[in-house]
């Protein structure tokens, strides 16, 4: 293989690891929004029929799961093609995502309780 056919590789490689890390932006970018819509009870100022909880609870069980999902399947359909340390990185974004999903979650599902 030449050096050319190996660049052109490693470009269309970090775009599927680019495609792949987009994909769990909407749980990490969700749960940077969880930590600054403190205190969650309180009203949307523009729309006061809704709280920052409800719309939190429907971004991190409707979208959110969803998006993780999809970053999942590209991962699966395009491992073969990453390094090693992309691999491994990629796997743990995707695991933090999880993570931090079902933390709101069942943080959410808590504070509704009590």
């Amino acid at each position: 293989m030449n050096s050319k056919q190996h660049s052109e590789r490693a470009v269309s490689n970090c775009g599927k690891a680019l495609n792949v890390l987009g994909w769990c932006l909407p749980a990490l970018l969700g749960f940077a929004a969880f930590l600054s819509a403190f205190p969650i009870d309180s009203d949307i100022p523009f729309w006061s029929r809704l709280s920052f909880a409800e719309v939190l609870s429907g971004w991190f069980l409707l979208a959110s799961p969803v998006a993780i999902a999809v970053a999942i399947f590209n991962f699966a359909k395009y491992k073969n093609l990453f390094a090693i340390p992309s691999r491994w990185f990629l796997i743990a974004t995707m695991s933090v995502a999880i993570f931090l999903n079902a933390f709101v979650l069942i943080g959410l599902y808590f504070a509704a309780l009590g």
